[in-house]
């Protein structure tokens, strides 16, 4: 498992939440985004609109299988 931190700097759009989900499929790796006391699934649409991405918020990403270090430092390069 690894898990990494990432600060919210820009306002993002809503089209951000299905270029996420997107781009965590392309993983077989599990990944998640921890928010607070949220765990969110990063492949579940659904779960991914509960998601607060407003500047100054920290998130931490969440990866889990064999590719889960690429997999976690591509997804946090989304929110540069």
């Amino acid at each position: 498992m690894i898990k990494k931190e990432v600060s919210i700097t820009k306002e993002y759009g809503a089209d951000i939440i299905p270029y996420l989900v997107q781009s965590a499929c392309h993983y077989d790796s599990s990944l998640h985004l921890i928010d607070g006391d949220k765990n969110i699934n990063m492949k579940s649409i659904m779960g991914m609109t509960i998601l607060d991405l407003r500047p100054g918020k920290s998130l931490s990403i969440v990866g889990e299988g064999q590719d889960e270090e690429k997999a976690v430092n591509d997804i946090a390069v989304c929110f540069q």
